[in-house]
């Protein structure tokens, strides 16, 4: 997620609300539904000391988390959206491991590049 120059609370908060959805949707039959839902919690509760307002009931899911990013100042609200789901992503991959996980992002967004570091050899 980035910042926009027109973009509002509301426009992260919907990102934040889809990008919920898709993980729950590919990441469910790897892990069932109440597993993305604790690793989701877990990464609220990673991130709470630093953005104190994500503390969404995770039964009510996306709904309540754009709810929660409107409420928050626009820079806000791609910060803590980042840091949650960044969260998230370190917690799956140690869950899952790197290669499914990777995986799985691929089949909810196939056009993700991988950002990993690669070593260089020389020839």
């Amino acid at each position: 997620m980035y910042e926009r120059e027109a973009g509002g609370a509301e426009d992260f908060a919907a990102a934040a609300g889809q990008v919920y959805d898709k993980l729950h949707a590919h990441l469910a039959p790897l892990v069932g539904a109440s597993g993305v839902e604790a690793l989701i919690a877990r990464s609220m509760k990673v991130t709470h000391s630093e953005f104190p307002f994500l503390e969404v009931p995770i039964r009510e899911g996306s709904t309540k988390l754009r709810e929660c990013l409107r409420a928050q100042e626009p820079a806000v609200a791609a910060e803590s959206a980042t840091a949650l789901f960044g969260t998230f992503f370190a917690l799956i991959a140690r869950f899952i491991g790197d290669r499914l996980t990777t995986q799985a992002l691929r089949s909810a967004w196939p056009t993700i590049e991988e950002t990993a570091p690669r070593t260089q050899t020389n020839e």
